[in-house]
């Protein structure tokens, strides 16, 4: 059925083409002579007309004017149009000039081709523009849309909106280029810039606002939404972008849908570059172990390893219900064949020994760990055992087995601890020191911040809060931190991994910081609401073990160069520090007891950057821990500058707003 009316259609188009050809050619002869034609140029118009007419349609038909959906009519078409008549010109003149070289008034075969090409491409244009109008309906009932990017981008949306039964009218667009403002696209007014977003929701009663710009999203995203939540404009609007180009190229269908904003795009993050090719050399055909396969990351560690060819993927995971997940969402996708769930801990020595010998694993993925903060103050003998005592059994295994790499999540709270998880991550690579040059497996660590969307993650307590009606809590108004989405801190990691030579920890660049408070603001407007007065953001004061900035570097490390722009390699002032075999003994024997003093103690003196022993009372709601007013070496930090103390520059880093699955 479909067929038949594409057929009917063109053989329409081209009855339409044929009267528009004959109207074009005898109005050429009317201007010609003043709307006078003398008998014989009737004669000379009736004799030549077949002529114009078969050649003009031969030529519309070879460059495909009878192919196109002429509701979509656009440059490109006017473009074969042009074509067309220029190469039947050709023929018509020879043709008609041997036909009838004497009286034929040359000048009318110059003139019927502008009129033809006005008349044929007329048609066209009409059918696009009459179906416009067809779908054009009492704008009330269409959802009022503001575009912020007047450039290719949003050209093309309110293009498609146009031409399209969308639902959707756009009222106008905003852009910061001021050579734009008080301009049109398509009939659409350029109202001003990003400053003008208030009064133009108002004016227009605008139900959406769409980011349609390709560079710099994050930051003009929250600095639109923090202009419109100032203004504490009760109208509410939902703010909405297109896709990246990542998430175009990772889905079935190319169409750059309009979507809602959600955190990710809230951050100030550039693209980085993956080499995931020198990966998949390095685990193709191979088997991988990856612990704490059912958390965040360590089950998108598995989901991207399991696409560069590897010959098994090992997933250990003590958490029953986390790891059926995982086996269950890569068996649907295919992995059946590869995939090995493996219940149980790290800490399982005889589980251990029985999977390296039958697997033989060349790379292990070590993400287990106890990542929370809070729990783990209040725990810091099991902190130890697993963070710690944990990894060093697992890499001793590996290194046992001939194992190629090591590669040991670690976290930014390993720099300067103030909590007892930073510390016993710190005391962890400290482990893989020890181990490092003593066999062939090469060990590395790498550190980095908060991950989006992780369980315990402070995006999901936000919107957990703000659904219940709030408060929003917030430890700080000054606190920052840094983020990074799961797929790219995972893609970074294995970067390091494959080109790590053992030995190294490793740093990845987290971006810019993020306040906060402006997050929680942004995800309350995302929700319709309007901060501070449909939902309140409450100061709730630093917990025991928290900072307000967090650190991947100390002033006195060592950055070196890895030839990755978003990858460094730290070399700590304490680089050498080792956890040899009688300290890890002696921290063993502490783990099995019950005295969290003496476990502290153990843990300052193995790691004497760590501030968090002896305990400090946390500060008031909105003020500093004071923890943070050591003597002891540690860099204190000026609350109201954000600077050290000595007067050099803070270096913040990701913090512990948002803990992390390791």
């Amino acid at each position: 059925m479909g067929k038949k009316l594409e057929r009917h259609n063109s053989l329409l188009i081209a009855i339409l083409d044929i009267v528009s050809v004959s109207a074009a050619y005898y109005l050429a002869f009317l201007l010609r002579f003043d709307s006078h034609l003398p008998p014989g140029q009737i004669a000379n118009f009736l004799i030549t007309l077949p002529i114009i007419v078969i050649m003009r349609l031969a030529a519309f038909r070879y460059f495909g004017l009878y192919n196109g959906i002429w509701r979509y009519a656009s440059m490109a078409d006017l473009t074969a149009i042009f074509k067309a008549m220029f190469a039947s010109q050709l023929f018509v003149m020879v043709a008609v000039l041997f036909l009838k070289h004497g009286a034929f008034p040359r000048s009318v075969l110059l003139i019927s081709p502008f009129i033809a090409v006005i008349f044929v491409g007329g048609i066209r244009f009409v059918i696009r523009a009459t179906r416009h109008v067809r779908h054009k309906d009492f704008n009330g009932q269409f959802s009022r849309m503001l575009v912020f990017g007047a450039g290719d981008l949003g050209e093309a949306v309110l293009r498609d909106i146009q031409r399209s039964p969308s639902g959707r009218h756009v009222v106008g667009f905003l852009d910061d280029n001021a050579l734009k403002h008080g301009r049109s696209i398509h009939g659409v007014r350029v109202h001003g810039g990003r400053d003008k977003i208030v009064e133009v929701i108002n004016k227009y009663q605008v139900d959406e606002v769409l980011v349609a710009v390709n560079h710099s999203r994050g930051k003009i995203i929250t600095d639109l939404m923090a202009v419109y939540a100032a203004a504490g404009n009760p109208r509410k609007v939902d703010f909405k972008t297109l896709p990246t180009t990542n998430e175009l190229i990772t889905k079935s269908r190319l169409t750059p849908d309009i979507r809602k904003i959600d955190v990710t795009d809230l951050m100030h993050r550039r693209i980085v570059d993956i080499n995931m090719a020198l990966v998949k050399a390095g685990v193709a055909g191979k088997t991988v172990l990856v612990t704490g396969a059912g958390g965040t990351i360590g089950g998108e560690l598995a989901r991207q390893i399991c696409g560069l060819n590897p010959a098994r993927v090992l997933l250990l995971e003590n958490h029953n219900t986390a790891l059926f997940y995982i086996d269950k969402e890569l068996k649907e996708k295919g992995y059946t064949g590869m995939i090995v769930s493996v219940p149980g801990d790290v800490r399982d020595e005889s589980l251990l020994k029985n999977l390296f010998e039958q697997y033989k694993p060349a790379w292990v993925l070590h993400a287990a760990a106890h990542k929370h903060v809070g729990l783990m103050e209040d725990n810091p003998q099991e902190a130890v055992k697993n963070n710690t005592l944990g990894t060093y059994i697992l890499a001793r295994t590996a290194a046992a087995y001939g194992a190629e790499r090591f590669l040991n999540i670690s976290t930014d709270k390993a720099v300067r601890p103030t909590s007892v998880m930073g510390a016993s991550k710190r005391l962890g690579e400290m482990a893989l020191r020890e181990l490092s040059g003593k066999s062939g497996t090469k060990f590395m660590s790498v550190r980095f911040g908060n991950v989006l969307g992780s369980s315990g993650s402070v995006v999901k307590i936000f919107q957990e809060q703000i659904l219940a009606g709030g408060p929003v809590t917030v430890t700080h108004p000054d606190v920052i931190r840094y983020f990074m989405t799961t797929e790219e801190a995972v893609s970074l990691v294995l970067n390091a991994c494959a080109m790590g030579e053992g030995g190294e920890i490793f740093v990845l660049n987290m971006g810019e910081p993020v306040k906060i408070v402006d997050l929680a603001r942004n995800m309350i407007v995302l929700n319709g609401l309007v901060p501070d007065k449909d939902i309140e953001i409450k100061f709730t004061g630093l917990k025991p073990g928290e900072k307000m900035y967090e650190e991947l570097f100390r002033e006195e490390d060592i950055r070196k160069d890895t030839g990755h722009a978003d990858i460094f390699a730290a070399v700590p002032s304490e680089a050498d520090a080792r956890l040899t075999d009688e300290r890890r003994e002696a921290l063993q024997h502490l783990a099995a007891g019950a005295d969290n003093a003496a476990m502290l103690g153990a843990i300052k003196d193995l790691v004497p950057a760590y501030s968090g022993w002896p305990r400090k009372q946390p500060g008031k709601a909105g003020e500093l821990d004071p923890g943070f007013r050591r003597d002891d070496g540690y860099v204190r930090r000026d609350e109201a500058a954000g600077r050290p103390d000595n007067g050099e520059a803070a270096q913040p880093r990701a913090a512990e707003a948002e803990p992390r699955d390791e």
